[in-house]
């Protein structure tokens, strides 16, 4: 009764360990590009609005003296080969849903342009890969 309790133990503890992953701006993961056209205006939306409606950006870049604010999220979700005994111990996958904004303001502060992309992904790595 012992063995059967510590292997069930650690099946679970391995399913534990092997659950989703999230990483980036939360906001940004609950957002759909019709949300977002909600939020952003061009011309209109300003750079504290942004941050109001989505938090602080990922990345800040300038391009061609421009401000460029950039908000990344990523969701990965293991695959069923990842809870097959022996096998996950060579060979991981992952479910990957990725998406990220891209924001240019004008000298005014202005949202002056921004791009929306939403995408899915499989991730492997692992000796067999």
């Amino acid at each position: 009764m012992g063995k059967k309790f510590a292997l069930a133990f650690a099946m679970a503890g391995i399913t534990l360990l092997a659950g989703c992953a999230t990483a980036g701006n939360e906001k940004l993961g609950e957002a759909t590009g019709a949300s977002l056209s909600k939020t952003l205006t061009k011309g209109v939306t300003t750079k504290a609005q942004v941050e109001a409606a989505l938090g602080q950006p990922t990345n800040v870049s300038f391009n061609s003296g421009q401000e460029q604010w950039t908000y990344n999220f990523a969701h990965a979700t293991p695959t069923a080969v990842d809870f097959v005994p022996v096998v996950n111990l060579f060979v991981h996958h992952a479910d990957v849903h990725r998406k990220e904004l891209v924001v240019l303001f004008n000298k005014k502060d202005v949202v002056q342009n921004y791009a929306f992309t939403d995408g899915e992904s499989l991730v492997k790595s692992g000796v067999g890969q």
